[in-house]
């Protein structure tokens, strides 16, 4: 059997294990100045079946829909309420922060994540994840969200961005990328440090109930957030605490095939924002933890990362003070909810 054949009857194989079916997208009352679930079918490459399903949060401003969706991307042991976590009023929210200037954000659960499909978990993998954002590109230029959108903009975060940076240089079909929490140079203490609190998700009481109950590759890092995620002198000790007891499930493929990205983005052609806070310890070398990549300022952040790119990617970076690797969760995240918008009014302007 030849290799892309052989490949290819794995895939489909792995389709057998998953929990949900193929259709058109779903979208439950989606309605102008609220947010509505929305479902989308999805494939694991391209020319599969699309019969995994991508859940999301679509939320829309007041009045009609806008012409600029953001697809916000979680990363590893997050889901999509990172875009939007609860209390603080609405402190940590970085969809009210978009849709009060009037954007429409779509935070979905990736693939293998929260209420989105659970395929066989060696199967979920970066290309995988990649090929579903795709898929819900795809719907929302078309309608199947509800409204159709003219722009879509990714927004990803950690292992969100990466997925970002690999569906946008593989697909070329979104008209931007803002990353956050990552950058081409992983500290390469981080790995080895998380894999002494790994677990898989089943063993995890938080985990266990979303995850296929025969499949140990889908796994849960207990203990991370605090070591790992947060400046520590800048962070509630209470917002730590709940993010801590709401973690979400990994499936293995992902964390097994990260380097995939790292060439991808020299596919990328449309403007591209990258935001790192200065102390992020998987990414940059302020983080303490052996990455290269120069956090002081957002001139240092562009040295470090623009060889990785090319003109047409338009590369700008900001650097966020007194920030870790969770802007969205730090005190200063307005700091972050700014820079981001200000990006996107120059950019995607609704107006």
């Amino acid at each position: 059997m030849k290799r892309g054949n052989g490949i290819r009857a794995l895939l489909l194989a792995g389709v057998l294990f998953s929990s949900l079916f193929a259709g058109a997208a779903t979208v439950d009352a989606a309605t102008a100045g609220g947010c509505s679930d929305v479902s989308v079918p999805a494939g694991l490459a391209p020319g599969l079946p699309r019969d995994q399903q991508i859940y999301g949060r679509l939320c829309l401003p007041a009045g009609p829909a806008p012409k600029v969706l953001q697809l916000l991307v979680h990363g590893a042991s997050y889901d999509h309420t990172y875009w939007d976590f609860p209390g603080s009023d609405g402190q940590y929210s970085y969809t009210r922060a978009m849709t009060s200037a009037g954007y429409a954000t779509l935070a979905i659960d990736q693939l293998g994540v929260g209420r989105s499909s659970h395929p066989l978990s060696v199967l979920a993998t970066q290309l995988a994840a990649a090929n579903a954002v795709h898929d819900v590109v795809t719907a929302a230029r078309s309608g199947g969200l509800g409204p159709a959108f003219p722009k879509v903009v990714l927004v990803g975060h950690s292992f969100g961005s990466l997925t970002s940076w690999l569906e946008a240089g593989t697909y070329q079909d979104v008209d931007g990328v803002l990353v956050s929490g990552a950058s081409h140079v992983l500290a390469p203490t981080v790995i080895p440090r998380l894999l002494t609190l790994v677990r898989p998700a089943q063993l995890d009481p938080v985990t266990a109930s979303r995850v296929p109950p025969l499949d140990p590759g889908y796994l849960s890092i207990p203990g991370a957030r605090a070591q790992f995620f947060y400046y520590l002198p800048n962070a509630d000790p209470a917002v730590i605490a709940q993010d801590e007891a709401t973690r979400s499930e990994s499936p293995s493929g992902v964390l097994a095939t990260v380097p995939v990205y790292i060439p991808s983005t020299l596919g990328i052609r449309v403007p591209v924002l990258e935001v790192n806070g200065t102390y992020d310890v998987p990414f940059c070398a302020q983080g303490g933890a052996g990455s290269i990549t120069d956090c002081a300022t957002d001139a240092s952040l562009h040295a470090s990362e623009a060889l990785f790119f090319t003109p047409a990617a338009q590369l700008e970076t900001a650097v966020i003070p007194d920030a870790g690797h969770n802007l969205n969760l730090q005190r200063n995240a307005g700091v972050f909810f700014d820079r981001a918008l200000s990006w996107f009014q120059r950019r995607f302007s609704v107006q």
